[in-house]
């Protein structure tokens, strides 16, 4: 038993001495789970509209973004990068999948500052196995950059709190007016960061202007000023669809579920159940009883962990109440403090005595994190709030495309969720009215694909793209007869040909 304990040490001293690798290896570890993850699936409608966007001129992609729900930045992002290593769904999926591996450093160098090196090391395994970080790492969208960002004026936060550095408040205030460039909702990120510096600071609240800090809120406003009358006609002039949610106690504890077995809350079993119980339970227990035993510095750092988890929540919730908006991928940007968080817990639970309920708790939850990834590799991009799997990529294999085939869309949604891969084919969408440049839909306002007549696809094959369930809009002319239909889950390829 010495000598296992004499390895332990070893083990620990080393890796103490080299804890710069241990970063590297979690983010190429990261990244290749991303990536494998992403193997296979179809890029769907909100991807298919980031790709559409990204292949507008520059003008017309501020322009259409202006009228949408989300700011710029990605988009531009992603069309440079596309530009770089072209459109092929592996490099577009790259660019999140970097993000994410770079969070996962951004991260542990957070805990590093405001703990110790062990104790960042112990939560590595906590943040490189977290299934709802990892499935919208692989997004084309801009989540996985979000949290980026996010994590890293987090660190730069701590620094020059720390260090007292104009510099580095500069530098922070540069990335929280990034930030808001990239997703509004990364205001719950900067709303955790003010909570904690008005508590860390609340002895001089009298000075509060004076406050670095304060200067540097105002800068970033400053720096995102540019963009304000946008941001202020996107609030009353919302163009969310209305899949959103309130979050309730029901949404909580679907968010909980998610993020610890990838599984949505109603499809979760009793044992399951009960091992995200134990997790959340043990975690608040285990931070309740060693906060007191701590030293201060790192006090206020748990608080600050805190309250990445927590803040973000009573955001979402004061802000859906009497609208509706929110849907579980808005915190897919704020995920990755709550695996660090059930890290922390096991770490300090461990360094201050409580080693039975922290090793229960590092057993329960990485069992269910490793669950939650093998999940996340079969379930893909489901879109739960459409209950539907995107199968674009296996129709379009089955469908060859030439000058006497024309692919009709059913609707504009139908479209922008094909578009990517029918880019070399001849595809319409039927809308019997003209498309608002307001949405999502906004890129098809005035397109030359809109059909809103049978009458007019006067070709020898019609392929009809919908949905099933769901009554088709469009009806080929009596000229044609169906010939096959085929369902590729919730989607159906209807081919019809020329009498």
């Amino acid at each position: 038993m010495s000598s296992v304990r004499r390895l332990y040490d070893t083990f620990i001293t080393v890796s103490t001495k080299i804890w710069w690798l241990w970063p590297i290896i979690a983010a190429v570890f990261t990244y290749a789970l991303v990536m494998s993850a992403a193997i296979g699936q179809a890029v769907w409608f909100d991807e298919g509209y980031s790709i559409l966007l990204a292949k507008q001129p520059v003008g017309e992609l501020i322009a259409l973004t202006g009228v949408d729900a989300h700011p710029p930045f990605y988009y531009l992002l992603l069309k440079a990068w596309a530009y770089i290593f072209g459109w092929g769904e592996c490099a577009l999926r790259s660019l999140s999948a970097l993000f994410a591996a770079g969070t996962v450093v951004a991260v542990f160098l957070i805990v590093r500052k405001l703990f110790t090196v062990r104790t960042a090391l112990a939560i590595l395994p906590f943040l490189v196995l977290a299934p709802f970080a990892l499935r919208y790492g692989y997004e084309i969208r801009m989540y996985a950059l979000a949290s980026f960002i996010g994590a890293l004026a987090t660190l730069v936060l701590v620094y020059a709190y720390k260090a007292k550095t104009a510099k580095l408040w500069v530098l922070y205030a540069a990335l929280v007016a990034l930030g808001m460039y990239t997703l509004y909702m990364m205001a719950a990120i900067w709303l955790a960061h003010a909570v904690w510096l008005l508590f860390v600071s609340r002895k001089n609240l009298k000075n509060v202007f004076r406050q670095p800090w304060v200067r540097a809120y105002i800068f970033a406003i400053v720096l995102f000023a540019v963009y304000l009358p946008t941001f202020f006609f996107q609030l009353t002039h919302s163009a969310l669809p209305g899949i959103g949610n309130e979050l309730t106690l029901t949404r909580l504890s679907d968010i909980a579920s998610m993020a610890i077995s990838f599984t949505p809350e109603w499809k979760l079993s009793g044992l399951a159940s009960l091992a995200i119980l134990v997790i959340v339970g043990l975690v608040i227990y285990l931070l309740a009883v060693i906060r007191r035993a701590i030293p201060r510095a790192q006090r206020t750092g748990l608080w600050l962990m805190v309250g990445l988890v927590v803040i973000p929540l009573v955001f979402f919730a004061l802000t859906s109440i009497g609208k509706p908006i929110f849907v579980n991928r808005y915190m897919a940007h704020v995920i990755i403090y709550s695996y660090a968080l059930i890290g922390l817990a096991v770490a300090l639970g461990w360094r201050y005595g409580r080693r039975l309920e922290a090793g229960i708790l590092a057993i329960v939850s990485l069992g269910m994190l490793i669950g939650g990834v093998m999940t996340l590799q079969t379930t893909g991009n489901y879109v739960f709030e459409r209950m539907q799997r995107a199968e674009t990529n296996e129709i379009r294999r089955t469908i060859t495309c030439d000058k006497d085939t024309v692919i009709v869309a059913d609707d504009p949604y139908t479209y922008i969720d094909s578009d990517y891969y029918f880019d070399n084919c001849d595809l319409r969408f039927y809308s019997t009215t003209s498309v608002e440049k307001k949405g999502g839909y906004a890129p098809l306002h005035d397109s030359p694909d809109r059909i809103s007549s049978a009458a007019e696809v006067n070709s020898r094959e019609i392929i009809h793209l919908h949905w099933d369930g769901a009554e088709a809009s469009f009806v080929p002319d009596d000229k044609y007869v169906l010939i096959q239909s085929t369902v590729f889950g919730k989607q159906v390829v209807d081919r019809y040909e020329l009498k």
